[in-house]
């Protein structure tokens, strides 16, 4: 069984103690809002106090940033509930109270949270909007609650429930026995590897380092489900064939089938470590493509009409499409997003000497037939700007680098005067001649 949300009543559960609205907030000098009375001491970053009576306070069981990092670092949902605390009280306390963070750095709890449901006491609206917005069933909710009366949230919505005691709360070894319990133990194709390093975030995902390999990344998926997964396997099984696959103006379809490339040509170019795509759920564990970026090499920094900086990005062009050229001809795939952004360089002082492609979404089918460069039948999710792109086009290794290196100077270009690097009326007059670009230094 997939656990698709963990969820925790705050109330000695989360922290020992209670945050009462009939008592907090009620000493001298209190201030009118309860939660502007919280306080976290200065010298103990696990408790908060009432500042307008200092009897009262409120205690992070110890395990709690352990788990909430290890839930985040799994991908589940994580919630919180309270029965009768405030919701703006229970914000500021899980707003003082910090877990370690992907990158290992001190975060507030709060911005772990997916569903925040604190300040409702009714169970059974919470657990429905959280099934909806989790995509789960009862059985993949995970909720720990030190009531006994939570129970019912179990028999009348199916949801797991663990009853802690409330003078320990949520421990660890509390916590890992109910993912071994409820089939979440990390033996399960759903389970990715331990994740290390952030390394970078898109829209749609991050990567990071593989902490168990020195020689991968990990691709995770933003707010990936189960449905996505069933979709995915359906347009996987399409495009293995061969066959193109078709998503017309359907964004979720046109991202899962990004998705779908990016493992089936990892797959074929022998970068996909794990895990087989017909397992896919959510991530991906891929070869370390090791390189430098064009931007942090001092000659990139020069101006992008001087003959400095475009003999320089001229030949870590041609290197790019010597890439792809390699790739068409050994592995029969083309990429077709090889902006700087996706490529590294390996550099001999100032002369790059060899360029390494990365992010295979946006790659279809290629043969080369021995004498021409064949564009197979996959639909080209982003079509080039610039050129007339279709399947079965036909091009001599001449007529193919000029296609590549006149999209990759456009590109490049455009972004310059986007970033106000440069005028766009300078860099359109730049580019009526390229005939210099398609000859190698």
């Amino acid at each position: 069984m997939t656990i698709k949300a963990i969820v925790f009543e705050v109330n000695w559960t989360v922290w020992s103690g209670k945050l009462d609205p009939q008592k907090w907030g009620k000493g001298r000098l209190a201030s009118p809002k309860l939660e502007d009375n919280l306080q976290r001491d200065v010298s103990d970053k696990f408790l908060i106090r009432d500042v307008s009576d200092y009897s009262r306070e409120i205690r992070l069981f110890q395990d709690i940033p352990k788990i909430i990092h290890d839930i985040k670092e799994r991908r589940i949902g994580l919630g919180f509930v309270s029965r009768d605390s405030p919701r703006a009280a229970c914000d500021r306390a899980l707003y003082y109270f910090e877990y370690l963070d992907e990158n290992h750095r001190d975060m507030p709890i709060i911005r772990a949270v997916d569903y925040n449901e604190t300040g409702n006491g009714d169970f059974k609206s919470i657990f429905s909007s959280i099934k909806d917005w989790a995509s789960a069933q009862g059985d993949e909710i995970l909720f720990f609650d030190c009531h006994k009366e939570s129970l019912a949230v179990n028999r009348e919505q199916g949801v797991r429930v663990e009853i802690v005691s409330n003078q320990t709360g949520v421990t660890w070894e509390i916590y890992d026995h109910a993912l071994e319990k409820y089939g979440h133990s990390g033996k399960g194709k759903d389970d990715q590897p331990k994740l290390g390093k952030l390394l970078g975030e898109g829209k749609f995902s991050k990567v990071y380092e593989a902490a168990d390999d020195g020689d991968a990344v990990v691709k995770v998926l933003k707010n990936w489900t189960a449905e996505q997964s069933r979709r995915l396997q359906e347009i996987y099984a399409v495009i293995k064939t061969g066959r193109p696959f078709d998503p017309g103006n359907d964004r979720q379809d046109q991202l899962i089938l990004m998705v779908a490339l990016e493992l089936r040509n990892l797959n074929i170019i022998n970068e996909l470590k794990d895990p087989k795509p017909e397992d896919f759920s959510g991530w991906m564990k891929m070869k370390k493509i090791v390189g430098t970026h064009i931007w942090k090499h001092r000659l990139y920094k020069k101006h992008p009409f001087s003959i400095e900086f475009q003999e320089f990005v001229r030949a870590c062009m041609h290197l790019a499409m010597d890439g792809i050229e390699h790739v068409v001809k050994t592995y029969g795939v083309e990429h077709c997003d090889a902006h700087f952004k996706n490529v590294v360089f390996d550099f001999d002082g100032d002369k790059p000497v060899r360029a390494r492609l990365l992010d295979w979404g946006i790659a279809v089918k290629m043969k080369w037939d021995g004498n021409r460069y064949v564009r197979g039948d996959d639909i080209q999710l982003i079509v080039p700007p610039y050129q007339d792109s279709k399947a079965g086009m036909k091009y001599t290794p001449d007529q193919f680098r000029r296609y590549w290196i006149t999209w990759m100077v456009k590109t490049e270009y455009d972004a310059l005067w986007s970033r106000n690097v440069i005028t766009e009326r300078d860099g359109q007059a730049f580019l009526k001649d390229l005939e210099g670009w398609y000859r190698r230094q």
